[in-house]
C-alpha cells in the first residue's frame, strides 16, 4: 500500500513544525549558523541519528554555517526523515544555545521550551 495524499499532508504538517527545514526537489535541508566546534559536535550527533534511523545525511561546512541535506534515491521524504530533522533541530538548540535562540524563527518559534536558561 502506497502513501496517500493524507499521509503526505501529515508529513508536510510535521515538517512545518520544524522551522527552518526546507522540502525542495525531494530533499530536506537546513542551514544552521554554527562555529567550528559546534559544527563538529552537531556532526557527531547527526551520525548517531542517521545510523539509528537508517538515513543518509550529507553534512558540510559552508562559510559560517552547517548545511544538512537529507535525500533519498527514490525521492521524496518520509516520517523517518522528519523524525531525523526533529532530532537534529533539538540537538542544534542544545549545542548552539543563545545563537539558536537569536534566530528569528526560534524567538517566536515552537522550540522555545527547548532553549537553555528559559
Amino acid at each position: 500500500m502506497g502513501r496517500t495524499e493524507q499521509d503526505d499532508n501529515v508529513l508536510l504538517d510535521a515538517l512545518r513544525e520544524l522551522n527552518g527545514w526546507v522540502a525542495d526537489d525531494g530533499r530536506l535541508s537546513r542551514s544552521l549558523p554554527l562555529d567550528d566546534s559546534q559544527h563538529a559536535e552537531l556532526a557527531e550527533q547527526i551520525k548517531i541519528f542517521a545510523d539509528t534511523l537508517g538515513v543518509h545525511a550529507d553534512v558540510r561546512r559552508i562559510g559560517d554555517a552547517t548545511l544538512i541535506v537529507l535525500a533519498r534515491e527514490e525521492g521524496g521524504f518520509s516520517l523517518t526523515d522528519v523524525t531525523f530533522a526533529g532530532r537534529v533541530e533539538t540537538a542544534y538548540i542544545t549545542i548552539a544555545g543563545d545563537l539558536a535562540a537569536e534566530e528569528t524563527h526560534l524567538s517566536r518559534g515552537r522550540f522555545r521550551w527547548l532553549r537553555r536558561g528559559d
